[in-house]
């Protein structure tokens, strides 16, 4: 596989080749990361260490406006893209608005002109229920060139989800090194889950972006959370583990839980850094999977989290589905967003990290990794939510097309993932190219059943702009709760008796909203794939 850098060549020994490790290793030993100072332009939380959990630079609202301006750049201190705000390196702001509200971003371009689409720029608004037309979230027809700049307003509908969404660069071919590599991306809250579940207003929020590139510390993966070969067989949602048809032998090309892939995994440009907690507080954690490969099997190390939302989407969004739900661990793919609740470990120290998670035989690998410290803080602290109480429903969600009742499907799709072994990938047996015509034409105001089919040996991230879906079968098998998504684990193939069959998702695709109208894509988030092929375009009329 071409890739620029090649320093974690020795990982790609199985078949199939790297299927997106990137990036040279770290210089330091396992550890030192919990000497690294914070990125730049972040706040540090008082009455704690030099490497608390960083809080990246937050943009409000004024007058009805959020306003940011970017520079996209090569970061002096790493030599990959990212962006410069006010005048810091590798910092992206938080973008915090109220549903009714717009906001406006300028990215300035000043790569170094290459020749190749990799000094190319321009912003994805993912997860927002935008216009896919200039000046909203258009990633087909809008693309900077060196010295050039584009300026984006986004409106937020006044009945928008309350919840977590993102940005980032989305130039077909170079979205694995900008994003993946580079780590170009920032966090937009849209403000008002607390009025929907107004405990989570007392609670401490911890926006947390989790990135791998190539750059950093964690020379090695060191947490023993998990012995070598632990597997979710690639059949998890975020939300419902899949029960094993049937045992398969693991790992039959690798060992997921031993291979390193050359990155290095940060908290908002943190490693390992310390979260301050006290014993039995409880905590709004907000993640970003903003990898360009990695599936997360977010764990606190032995306590249950309390999942809210996923993809910026409240629970229970979704009639009949509860509010909340107790889980063990949490399985976040590339580009999806997990808020949960948090409690503080009664002995005053514990982990976060993630578990070992099996992406198939040709799958990255994704073993376990040590996040962050969970530590009670230096002095007595009598501020937070400690209370014992469950989560009562307030104020209802924003009444829109996906908390009322769905029409019958206006359509049946079946949409089939595959790739070959140079490796290319594919969509329903086309590769991408920025010419290619629409794959489907949609009608806004219709709902559409997907029966999206992974033939292959490695689980793939099925995500598509502008709308959310309804995910309702895994592998044939109903979900108890079925949930709204934008992002989510395709199962890889896996034996039943003496056959191997395709993984399946059963999806309800709600085009419903009439800001959709125009063309937008559907893909693999898992980024080399995309780059490679796993995208098609989709036109809602």
């Amino acid at each position: 596989m071409t890739r620029r850098l090649l320093i974690f060549a020795i990982v790609c020994a199985f078949a199939a080749g790297c299927r997106g490790a990137s990036g040279p290793t770290g210089a330091l030993p396992p550890g030192a990361g919990a000497l690294l100072q914070p990125p730049p332009g972040t706040r540090l939380a008082p009455d704690t260490n030099v490497n608390e959990l960083p809080e990246p630079p937050v943009v409000k609202a004024v007058n009805g406006v959020a306003t940011v301006s970017l520079i996209a750049e090569i970061n002096p201190a790493t030599g990959l893209p990212s962006f410069e705000y006010q005048g810091l390196h590798g910092v992206a702001p938080t973008i915090e608005v109220e549903p009714g509200q717009r906001f406006v971003v300028d990215v300035t371009d000043d790569l170094p002109a290459s020749g190749g689409l990799s000094s190319d720029m321009n912003l994805h608004f993912h997860g927002m229920g935008s216009a896919p037309r200039r000046p909203g979230d258009d990633v087909i027809g809008v693309l900077a060139k060196p010295g050039q700049a584009l300026h984006y307003e986004v409106h937020v509908p006044i009945t928008q989800e309350p919840g977590l969404y993102w940005y980032h660069p989305h130039v077909h071919l170079e979205t694995s090194y900008q994003v993946g590599e580079g780590g170009m991306s920032g966090a937009i809250i849209v403000l008002g889950i607390e009025k929907h579940l107004p405990e989570l207003g007392k609670m401490k929020q911890r926006l947390i972006i989790v990135r791998a590139t190539g750059i950093g510390v964690n020379a090695q993966p060191h947490d023993d959370a998990d012995a070598p070969g632990a597997s979710d067989d690639g059949m998890s949602g975020m939300m419902t583990a899949m029960p094993k048809a049937t045992a398969r032998p693991l790992n039959s090309n690798r060992a997921p839980c031993l291979f390193y892939d050359g990155l290095n995994v940060a908290l908002n440009g943190a490693y390992e850094p310390v979260i301050t907690i006290a014993p039995g507080e409880k905590q709004f954690f907000r993640v970003v999977n903003a990898t360009g490969h990695k599936t997360l099997k977010l764990s606190v190390e032995g306590e249950n989290v309390r999942l809210v939302a996923v993809d910026g989407y409240a629970l229970d969004s979704y009639p009949g589905t509860p509010p909340t739900e107790s889980m063990p661990y949490l399985i976040v793919p590339p580009a999806a967003r997990a808020e949960f609740i948090v409690t503080g470990p009664a002995s005053g120290h514990g982990k976060f990290r993630t578990l070992c998670y099996d992406s198939g035989p040709n799958g990255d690998p994704d073993p376990p990794w040590f996040l962050a410290y969970l530590e009670a803080p230096k002095h007595k602290n009598a501020g937070g939510d400690f209370s014992s109480r469950p989560l009562t429903v307030g104020a209802p969600l924003p009444q829109n097309e996906y908390t009322t009742k769905l029409p019958r499907p206006a359509a049946k799709r079946v949409v089939v993932f595959s790739e070959n072994a140079k490796p290319q990938f594919f969509i329903n047996g086309q590769m991408f190219s920025m010419k290619s015509k629409p794959m489907y034409v949609v009608h806004v105001g219709t709902v559409e059943e997907w029966h999206v089919v992974n033939v292959t040996q490695e689980i793939h991230d099925f995500h598509i702009h502008q709308i959310h879906f309804l995910v309702q079968k895994i592998n044939g098998v109903p979900l108890a709760h079925p949930y709204w998504a934008d992002s989510v684990v395709l199962p890889h193939r896996y034996p039943v008796g003496i056959k191997s069959v395709p993984g399946t998702l059963d999806l309800l695709m709600d085009f419903r909203a009439y800001i959709i109208r125009g063309e937008f894509l559907f893909h693999c988030h898992i980024l080399d794939h995309e780059d490679q092929g796993m995208m098609a375009k989709i036109e809602a009329i």
